[in-house]
């Protein structure tokens, strides 16, 4: 079974995380351009999402790959290097090619870029580790880090389960408690791969709940409860802009509203799932991580070349600048996906198969 409507939502998630990095007119003076700023900003919660996304679907592939007999350990690892590791180097490439002349080469620290190529930067409490080269390839750090981690939490009952979910949630408050802001805090809580396990612990924790029984509702029912989703998931972003802490903001804030979003559309039996099923939609989304890696490469070298045509005084002036930004990464991102992120993920799992195979005849 395909989870089209979670799959369309990664499309959605990317763009908030595309949109919350044109910090380009942060000091605006105009009123209205800064209150679409925060609004902007607040696009970080993508993150948030795709890693409870990551916990919940991971946890469905193994479930379909054990029941099969075709799980083992190896072969999930391989899986998962294979569908993120060849986008993560091409894209390094890239931004090596944008962001660095040849003289700069001289003035960069290569633990740091040998930190990036291995996916190892998120656990470095370094600015120019784990946001060095293409930045967002932090994230993608920290979800290796969660793939080594399943290993170990898929052998846990749900009750241990939920044990570790409360131990990490405690983890987070104490430090959000006596921490004050700061580079390392901001660190703590939203690139390390320890406390950022809770939400991929979340996510594996709403697939037990999802496998555990039929939730069986009328189009109507679920319905509006995609829609309460959405709205509840807007009313939080709306709060917190204004009342909440932006430490607390970073994640666990929304943690209780994405959960609620990825397991009302994993279910995905109303009208809102429907409308995401449409087939552009679902490709949109199967180039989420395309245009995930690309796009702030995409925003800085626009913003390097151009933002001097733009008035950041001016909203129009603003739009202007960013929709034909967003439109080339979003067509990039396909062309992307089509060109070279599924053909090298094919690739490399045929090759693993052939492997898998010619081993089995040895034996």
């Amino acid at each position: 079974m395909r989870l089209n409507a979670l799959t369309s939502l990664r499309f959605f998630a990317a763009m908030g995380v595309f949109i919350h990095h044109f910090h380009f007119f942060e000091h605006t003076k105009s009123a209205f351009a800064q209150q679409v700023y925060k609004v902007f900003y607040e696009g970080f919660v993508g993150v948030t999402f795709f890693y409870i996304l990551s916990g919940f679907i991971i946890s469905y592939s193994y479930n379909q790959h054990k029941k099969a007999g075709k799980y083992s350990i190896p072969q999930f690892l391989r899986n998962r290097v294979a569908r993120l590791y060849p986008t993560h180097l091409l894209t390094l490439a890239i931004a090596a090619s944008v962001y660095l002349t040849k003289e700069a080469w001289a003035y960069v620290d290569m633990n740091t870029l040998y930190a990036n190529i291995l996916l190892a930067q998120s656990i470095f409490p370094s600015i120019p580790y784990f946001f060095g080269f293409n930045g967002v390839s932090w994230s993608v750090s920290t979800e290796m880090f969660f793939y080594l981690g399943f290993i170990l939490l898929v052998t846990f009952n749900t009750k241990q389960l939920i044990g570790i979910w409360i131990a990490l949630l405690a983890m987070i408050i104490w430090f959000l408690t006596f921490m004050s802001s700061s580079d390392v805090a901001y660190w703590a809580l939203y690139i390390n791969p320890v406390f950022r396990a809770v939400d991929f612990v979340t996510g594996m924790l709403l697939f037990r709940l999802y496998v555990s029984r039929d939730f069986a509702m009328t189009f109507k029912k679920a319905t509006a409860l995609e829609i309460v989703s959405l709205v509840a998931l807007a009313g939080f972003a709306f709060v917190g802009m204004k009342h909440v802490n932006m430490l607390l903001r970073l994640d666990i804030y929304y943690i209780a509203p994405m959960a609620a979003v990825v397991f009302i559309f994993a279910i995905g039996k109303g009208w809102v799932s429907k409308l995401l099923s449409n087939r552009y939609l679902v490709l949109l989304g199967e180039a989420s991580f395309s245009l995930y890696m690309i796009h702030q490469i995409l925003i800085n070298y626009a913003v390097r070349e151009y933002s001097s045509w733009v008035n950041i005084d001016s909203m129009k002036s603003v739009i202007t600048f960013m929709v034909p930004v967003i439109l080339i990464g979003v067509v990039f991102s396909v062309v992307m996906y089509k060109l070279f992120e599924k053909p090298m993920n094919n690739l490399l799992r045929s090759k693993d198969k052939e492997r898998q195979q010619i081993f089995s005849a040895v034996k």
